[in-house]
């Protein structure tokens, strides 16, 4: 019985023994079989999308600017590379060497011009008598108003000055009686003061409980503060009690006189005033005013039909095509810019179209590329982009969207939209005709979970990434958000920050746990 049980013992240790064992090897094939597997780390952050073009550099605005006649080059002002102002003289033909259409182009000017002047002098007296005719309305009116103020102000003083001696004499005749002869308002002043006397006659016993403490005392000090306060409330109301019905004093009747009197005074002044302004300057002046309007009005009458307007058109459009045949021998900027091409020199024979020179305002430089329909939905203007150019191979630039067209042009099946980018930062490096490559900002999402584009599986429509958790391959379904051509965004809750997912999963290993799924909503995995 006891060799029994040493036999059961030793067989339960083999037992342990061998299962240990065999979680150790299991282990460490399960530790060789990870540890050659490429993994990425699941991150929070910023993931951009772009799109890429390729665009030529041109200027803001550009101008070819062609000779208008022919001759030889006199002078060429500018040189390559010359800043120049709009209107600027860029270069000029010799007057000797100009066709004889030019010649008889400045006979032209100068009759086109005589026979402007003549019509225009006619013209000038129509603006000079009308004129006239405005002014004189102008003076009547501004007199008129000013007559008018005058007016309204003198009849104002007068009311006012008469209201003032209607006041005074109020105050004056009032000081024949007491102050006050409403019985109510005397008998409230006689209760008002019978109170308050009252009230001082037993604030003044209160006080006299106290009146033998010493000064310090709390008590005699407050009903001291009462005593006081009674007393001069009463001799208040007694005082008011006594204006109302005493008699004014001689001083009161003296000052109301005196009032009265200033008054009257003011009212003759302002009478005065009044009479004086109906038949003053002013109106003698508005009468002048009339006159000199009504004189202006009739020679406006003897001159205001004038010229026909056809006729003065007819002039002036001789006089400008006079002069534009004219300027044809003189070569102008047509707006502010650098001069790019430089065809001329002094001395040349050129003829009518032949290029003289060109301008380009590098105020502001653009690139042009074409975007394929299935991308241009993407396109705002607004949007930034990284710039880079062959030519200049260790500069970046920046640029801003700042035109997507309307309307594609199609090329063996294939649709374009034109997109403009102006770059932010050009430099003098940077010049038209050059190449560049164009990195467009479409989307950005921030703070998002991003995994390589590598880790991604795709199973029909479903996409899913394997998680490296304690040694197993965990397949997991996701969704995923904007894409670039490196990483992606992956919504939803699923996967968490810190996540270890493959991106080079062996076959064995896939194949044993390739059905291990994940479910979703649950935050995560293992949580």
């Amino acid at each position: 019985m006891k060799k029994k049980w040493w036999t059961i013992g030793i067989f339960v240790v083999l037992l342990i023994a061998g299962i240990l064992g065999y979680q150790y090897v299991a282990r460490g094939q399960s530790s060789s079989s990870t540890a050659n597997l490429q993994t990425a780390t699941v991150q929070r952050g910023t993931l951009t999308a772009t799109l890429s073009g390729a665009g030529t550099v041109r200027s803001g605005q550009n101008a070819v600017i062609n000779w208008q006649t022919s001759g030889q080059v006199a002078k060429v002002n500018v040189k390559l590379g010359d800043k120049v102002q709009a209107g600027q003289e860029l270069a000029t033909l010799d007057p000797g060497s100009l066709p004889p259409s030019m010649i008889d182009a400045k006979q032209t000017l100068i009759d086109a011009k005589k026979a402007l002047d003549d019509l225009l002098n006619s013209q000038l007296q129509q603006a000079q008598a009308l004129q006239a005719v405005q002014d004189a309305q102008k003076t009547l009116d501004e007199l008129k108003q000013t007559a008018a103020q005058e007016s309204a102000q003198a009849q104002l003083t007068l009311a006012t000055s008469q209201k003032a001696v209607d006041d005074a004499q109020k105050k004056r005749n009032a000081m024949n009686y007491p102050h006050s002869t409403d019985d109510l308002v005397i008998e409230n002043a006689r209760t008002n003061y019978l109170l308050a006397k009252d009230d001082y006659k037993d604030a003044l016993r209160k006080f006299d409980v106290y009146r033998s403490k010493p000064l310090t005392n709390l008590d005699r000090a407050n009903a001291l503060s009462n005593l006081v306060t009674a007393k001069q409330k009463m001799d208040l109301t007694f005082a008011t009690y006594n204006w109302y019905v005493q008699m004014p004093t001689q001083n009161e009747i003296d000052q109301a006189d005196g009032e009265l009197a200033v008054a009257q005074t003011n009212l003759t002044k302002a009478q005065t005033d009044w009479d004086n302004l109906k038949n003053g300057p002013t109106s003698v002046a508005i009468t002048l005013a009339e006159a000199t309007l009504t004189d202006a009005q009739r020679k406006w009458e003897q001159v205001k039909n004038g010229p026909d307007p056809d006729a003065v058109a007819a002039a002036q459009a001789a006089v400008d095509a006079a002069q534009a045949t004219l300027n044809q021998e003189h070569l102008v900027a047509p707006f502010a810019g650098t001069v790019t091409e430089l065809e001329i020199k002094p001395g040349d024979v050129v003829t009518s179209s032949a290029e003289a020179l060109r301008i380009d305002d590098m105020s502001a430089i653009y690139i042009d590329l074409q975007i394929a329909e299935v991308d241009v939905s993407n396109m705002k203007v607004g949007q930034s982009a990284d710039l880079t150019f062959d030519a200049l191979p260790d500069k970046k630039y920046t640029g801003d969207v700042t035109q997507v067209g309307l309307i594609g042009t199609g090329s063996q099946g294939v649709v374009n939209y034109p997109v403009t980018v102006q770059i932010s930062n050009p430099d003098a490096s940077v010049t038209p005709g050059m190449t560049a490559a164009v990195n467009i900002v479409v989307a950005q999402h921030d703070n998002v979970l991003i995994v390589p584009n590598q880790a991604i599986r795709v199973s029909g429509a479903q996409r899913n990434v394997v998680v490296l958790y304690e040694g197993q391959q965990i397949t997991v379904p996701v969704t995923t958000g904007l894409t670039n051509e490196t990483m992606s965004e992956i919504t939803g809750n699923v996967l968490k920050e810190g996540d270890e997912v493959l991106i080079n999963t062996t076959t064995a290993a896939a194949q044993g746990n390739q059905n291990r799924v994940i479910p979703l909503g649950g935050g995560g995995f293992f949580r």
